[in-house]
């Protein structure tokens, strides 16, 4: 089938993306008359740059054909853009989709490292010097750590910078108390804010060993899991903000720790 959207475009925004959470399956996306690309798998996000095909005065119109041919899976696997759809608009500076990495070296019940990556793109026709103000949060959205991070990026490139926060007493993540830190970056030319965009996280430590088996912050944690696939039985297989999230407490009310989610990648909403 085929899916045709017109939407209007600000002035104001350099770039413009879109963003398919999950369209199963093979799908080919075209904007005004020019072929975008074509995905060929149902479960994994992918995203367009709009930028150069789009018409700044008047409406665009884009569309998505979706082949769905055969037998494809052992179940209802649905069919169509079943999932959310985003449109994105930045500056000619910005980070990118996934241009923000998490990782927390050191964990303990006093002290923890994180360490926060970001990539910023440069689109602009000439270079810039660019400031990312990366500020941690916790789950009270009291601030945990900032930092101001400056890089030059050439025109047409891009530049990794990262800083790494020592966070007292941080708010561990565990199966009974799943604490979630924001990674909030803000991205400055000269005085003026460009972009912003945030991750969230959680600091854990896990280690596993044949000896004492799986431990999260140094306590044993035996998985008690089930395999779950995409569709919510009789609502089908959109991806329902709340279907998604009540299933998951089901799950956690029935005495489940962990979900295996099947044989491929699920919505984002289930796995926050």
């Amino acid at each position: 089938h085929r899916d045709l959207h017109s939407f209007p475009t600000r002035r104001s925004s350099d770039l413009v993306e879109i963003v398919f959470d999950g369209v199963y399956m093979n799908s080919d996306v075209w904007l005004n008359g020019n072929l975008l690309g074509n995905h060929p798998y149902g479960y994994t996000t992918f995203a367009y740059d709009l930028t150069p095909h789009l018409r700044r005065d008047g409406e665009n119109v884009l569309a998505v054909r979706v082949r769905n041919e055969g037998r494809t899976s052992r179940w209802y696997s649905g069919s169509g853009i079943y999932r959310h759809v985003w449109l994105n608009t930045t500056s000619s500076v910005c980070v990118p989709l996934w241009g923000i990495s998490v990782t927390t070296p050191e964990v303990s019940k006093d002290n923890a490292s994180v360490k926060v990556a970001v990539r910023i793109e440069n689109h602009a026709s000439s270079a810039r010097d660019v400031k990312a103000r990366i500020r941690l949060v916790d789950a009270k959205n009291a601030t945990a750590g900032t930092r101001d991070l400056q890089q030059f990026v050439a025109a047409g490139a891009s530049a990794d910078v990262d800083a790494t926060f020592a966070v007292a007493t941080p708010q561990l993540w565990s199966v009974n108390s799943p604490q979630l830190y924001r990674a909030e970056v803000e991205l400055l030319v000269g005085d003026k804010a460009v972009d912003k965009a945030n991750t969230t996280f959680g600091i854990r430590k896990i280690e596993m060993d044949a000896e004492l088996g799986l431990r999260i912050n140094g306590e044993s944690l035996k998985l008690k899991g089930g395999c779950m696939h995409h569709d919510n039985g009789l609502l089908g297989s959109a991806a329902i903000d709340r279907a998604e999230e009540r299933r998951v407490e089901l799950m956690k009310a029935h005495g489940f720790n962990a979900i295996r989610t099947s044989h491929n990648p699920p919505d984002r909403k289930s796995v926050v």
